[in-house]
């Protein structure tokens, strides 16, 4: 498919105005204390970005490969737009807001297991920000910072880990993932205490930079801590959240607190090819024919065509910092570091095609049943060939099992990837004689329905746990 890159960040812009669009517009609160008149301003200004839209839609609807100067002229026009629809999510401020749901929990649960017993908090709130942007921060802390400038001295006492959700994401399980990453946060270990790092922390003549690099080692910490625990659908939900989220050359450029974007996906990559954690995929797109590598190589030739048409030269603002023994000494002290209470391996990934391919159909995957044993089981019932070990096989078989909460992402990440992108492709650059707005709903309905389906499946594979007496397969709870 041409201009892949192109139109895959142009759906994912319109898919984030379509969930601000349904956050303004949905929720039973709202309408007890918003007055009409403040919606409607919002929702004004997301019909002029959406309009601003369709000059990039109209020329990726031209089934003609970009020319090289088009190519950074779109990304560069996306990543404009997608800064407008941050700044008005951050003012969502001055709209009542909405509670956290219920799944939101259920998933930081289900993550914390993985912490050994021993670090793992009793509880991590869930707060929906105004910010479009994925943080962490103990709250008494930061509670108590806030009320020292007025010289009110307060002691919170106990830890409050908590993590931030944008609001438009409430709805959203497969971006999620990203909060796994902060989850990490709360659970990270000195790293200055290892050996190798150790020296590089000391022995660096400037200390801020010795700080800085801190900082990088702890964000590429919990980087691999997600990728651990979720497989490839960390990748993808960190390779979608930085095409929209950086500008121009954005993805090449470290902060004091993060390194460069395509540092991270490049040691995250590294990590999932040595787990073997693997979700292949029906067919190749971008040269590729698994999850994680897709999304890697759609940020990397982002970045690419940063570095090929960006004009003004890219300023590293800690151009010393980016050092290969560095990077490869975070890939393999940190990874050592990693303690969890489980591993996943490929075997693990088994059951992930015909997860997607029920979501494809509209079912829930909260419990699955295996197709081929129960059509084997059946096949050797109606011979009369099952002897008693068979037969029990066999029941197990229709006895559905319980599908856990990173199965149902990496699954929800295939569907996406093989029926809802060809989709929105077809419908955003295909159907020139239909109006975007009645576009957009549409999209709006069918991203809608994806994320019912998930949220009930994983409210269903809580249920099911609760009815197993509170532990799941693999002693997941």
């Amino acid at each position: 498919m041409v201009n892949y890159l192109e139109k895959l960040f142009c759906v994912e812009v319109l898919e984030k105005i379509s969930r601000m669009r349904r956050f303004l517009l949905s929720e039973s609160d709202i309408s007890s204390y918003q007055g009409n008149e403040v919606i409607i301003v919002f929702l004004s200004a997301l019909d002029g970005i959406v309009i601003s839209l369709q000059p990039v839609i109209s020329r990726l609807s031209n089934d003609k490969a970009l020319g090289k100067w088009e190519q950074i002229a779109a990304i560069r026009r996306l990543s404009d737009i997608f800064r407008s629809v941050d700044r008005l999510h951050l003012s969502l401020q001055f709209i009542h807001g909405t509670w956290v749901r219920p799944e939101t929990y259920i998933f930081i649960k289900n993550v914390l297991e993985f912490i050994p017993k021993e670090r793992k908090p009793e509880k991590v709130n869930v707060i929906l920000s105004n910010l479009y942007t994925f943080l962490e921060t103990d709250l008494s802390y930061y509670i108590e910072e806030i009320l020292k400038p007025s010289d009110i001295r307060v002691d919170l006492n106990n830890a409050s880990p908590s993590i931030f959700l944008p609001k438009i994401e409430r709805d959203n399980p497969l971006n999620w993932s990203i909060l796994v990453h902060e989850c990490g946060h709360i659970d990270s270990t000195d790293l200055s205490s290892l050996p190798e790092l150790r020296e590089i922390f000391q022995t660096d003549p400037d200390t801020a930079s010795g700080e800085i690099l801190r900082n990088w080692a702890e964000e590429i910490y919990c980087d691999l801590f997600a990728a651990k625990i979720l497989g490839p659908a960390y990748l993808s939900s960190f390779v979608t959240f930085s095409l929209v989220v950086a500008a121009a050359g954005g993805s090449e450029l470290p902060t004091e607190t993060h390194p460069p974007d395509i540092v991270r996906i490049n040691i995250i990559q590294e990590i999932l090819k040595q787990s073997d954690l693997v979700v292949h995929l029906k067919e190749k797109r971008i040269g590729s024919d698994d999850l994680a590598t897709l999304f890697f190589n759609i940020l990397e030739e982002r970045t690419k065509i940063d570095e090929r048409y960006f004009n003004q030269s890219l300023q590293q603002a800690f151009p010393q910092l980016v050092l290969g023994e560095f990077v490869d000494i975070i890939c393999d002290e940190v990874d050592k570091i990693i303690s969890l209470s489980q591993n996943l391996t490929i075997k693990d990934f088994s059951r992930i095609p015909y997860l997607a391919d029920r979501l494809a159909k509209g079912i829930l995957i909260g419990s699955y049943q295996n197709p081929e044993v129960i059509e084997c089981a059946k096949k050797k019932y109606l011979e009369g060939k099952l002897n008693r070990s068979q037969l029990e096989d066999g029941k197990k078989a229709i006895n559905e099992s319980r599908v856990l909460l990173w199965e149902i992402v990496n699954a929800g990440w295939v569907h996406k990837v093989e029926d809802l992108y060809p989709k929105a492709f077809d419908l955003f650059f295909s159907f020139k004689d239909r109006s975007l707005e009645g576009r957009l709903l549409e999209w709006g309905d069918e991203i809608e329905s994806i994320d019912r389906l998930l949220l009930k499946s994983i409210e269903a594979s809580e249920i099911h746990r609760l009815m197993e007496g509170g532990i799941g397969r693999d002693g997941v709870i």
